[in-house]
């Protein structure tokens, strides 16, 4: 037998909500992953298209990062829906050594060379990022990526840093506090060397 009030007590979030409209919201959440699979899969297919393959589609197929990008939301979405990654987080760590403690992963995410990547728990990733082999991004709240920005290989972000929208950071990089949006940064700690150009950050 319900006792009254008991769902507004235990669950004060949902007062005066109906189950049905929660439910739709938390299947809502869970799908959510996957729907970004088609933006991922579209820059895939765009850069084998510019590499000049006569069925582009069908070469994307072919592509390792299209597969660590599928394993990565798959295991997101199950996470979200079941608590669990049903070993798909164990398959990407022995199979590509890459160790990705966080969802909070935007649309668009292009894993040229998935290889060799840690990303931190607590970090935010925006949309349309591309990420290099050997890429460090340190756990910790408030540590961004934003959208379209461009980690080269063997970079380094440090916890708590920040780095901005359409960012190019070079190979062997270490950020460290914030980069500013639309710049090139190099070095250890990186430091602005320019403004990154239209299209530059997007390979």
């Amino acid at each position: 037998m319900a006792i009254p009030g008991a769902r507004e007590q235990w669950f004060p979030h949902c007062k005066g909500r109906q189950p049905m409209p929660l439910l739709s919201e938390s299947v809502h959440a869970c799908l959510e992953p996957l729907r970004f699979l088609r933006s991922d899969g579209g820059r895939v297919v765009d850069a084998v298209r510019a590499r000049g393959a006569r069925f582009p589609k069908a070469s994307a197929l072919a592509d390792p990062s299209l597969w660590v990008v599928g394993l990565l939301r798959t295991a997101a979405a199950l996470r979200r829906g079941l608590g669990t990654s049903l070993g798909l987080s164990t398959v990407l760590r022995l199979g590509f050594h890459i160790d990705v403690w966080t969802d909070d992963i935007g649309p668009g995410l292009r894993l040229p060379h998935p290889f060799n990547i840690v990303i931190g728990d607590g970090v935010e990733i925006g949309p349309g990022c591309t990420i290099l082999h050997g890429v460090t991004v340190q756990r910790g709240a408030g540590t961004r990526i934003g959208r379209g920005a461009v980690l080269a290989n063997g970079t380094t972000v440090l916890a708590g840093s920040t780095v901005g929208d359409g960012c190019l950071v070079g190979a062997a990089s270490v950020v460290r506090g914030r980069i500013p949006a639309a710049s090139v940064a190099v070095g250890a700690p990186a430091r602005v060397v320019r403004a990154s150009r239209p299209g530059e950050a997007a390979p």
